[in-house]
């Protein structure tokens, strides 16, 4: 064969190559992209629980958990989890008590009707350009856990819980205080039995919240340096205003660095306002 048919014949077979390549590459990104939201095993206890009880649950605390988990969602999660919230007994008032909807659409059936013609996913991409502008879709997600905990039952609550301490390695969450309506207690977890301890090397709490942990700085969750043992570390947490909350920590294990973000909704965030009204 000539050399230049050989070349082109090369040059042909790694173009194919690269289209191939090419194709794999935009098919696992559409998968990634179609299945953003993955509720983990742990999440699942707790939210199934919540819709199971939506109807019969505090309102004030079901429709600001509700909020900030559309908040933290795609399209389809959203679609199923009003249809969820409409089963369990709710009024037709559910759509537009999120601003999903102006006060009248949809007649009786109003949260999610069998059309798209009301919510749709450009109008919940509007909706959550206007609502959620304010919150990270992650910050949205643990503010959705932190509510649901105050809206289902302590058993619950518990549960989810003991499923957190079951998660290797680094795990933080934050929980109602039971005995104080003023504080939280900040969960600190560590999993991993068959090794030294980590140390901490860094924490952070944000401006109008205070540790209760001795020797610890201002706005800090635990001194540089600390042992952080097998277990559950929980750490009572002061609110002084009605802001939200963010901590995080960083730890290093045998010189690998672990970290976990917390936040705890203000009194402002995810308080629902005046019906959105998509242009």
């Amino acid at each position: 064969m000539r050399p230049r048919l050989i070349l082109g014949v090369l040059q042909g077979r790694m173009m194919k190559n690269s289209i191939i390549a090419m194709a794999c590459v935009l098919s696992v990104l559409h998968l990634a992209t179609a299945g953003a939201f993955v509720e983990n095993p742990c999440r699942k206890i707790l939210a199934e629980e919540f819709h199971n009880e939506y109807s019969g649950s505090n309102p004030r605390l079901r429709d600001r958990a509700m909020y900030a988990e559309l908040c933290s969602s795609n399209f389809q999660h959203a679609r199923n989890i009003i249809n969820r919230a409409q089963k369990s007994g709710i009024d037709s008032s559910l759509g537009s008590s999120y601003g999903l909807f102006s006060p009248g659409e949809g007649g009786a059936q109003s949260a999610v009707p069998s059309s798209d013609a009301l919510f749709n996913e450009a109008r919940f991409s509007q909706w959550k350009s206007a609502y959620c502008s304010t919150n990270s879709s992650a910050d949205a997600s643990r503010a959705a856990e932190f509510l649901m905990q105050k809206a289902v039952a302590q058993p619950v609550a518990s549960a989810w819980s003991t499923c957190m301490r079951k998660r290797e390695g680094l795990t933080c969450w934050a929980a109602p205080h039971v005995s104080q309506e003023e504080e939280i207690l900040l969960n600190i977890n560590w999993t991993k039995t068959d090794s030294s301890p980590p140390l901490v090397q860094h924490s952070f709490l944000s401006r109008g919240a205070a540790a209760k942990f001795e020797d610890v700085p201002a706005r800090r969750i635990l001194p540089v340096g600390y042992r952080l043992n097998t277990g559950t570390l929980q750490i009572p947490v002061t609110k002084q205003t009605d802001n939200g909350i963010t901590a995080n920590l960083t730890v290093n294990h045998e010189g690998a660095e672990h970290s976990c973000n917390i936040f705890i909704p203000g009194e402002r965030d995810f308080a629902l306002i005046t019906p959105f009204v998509a242009q």
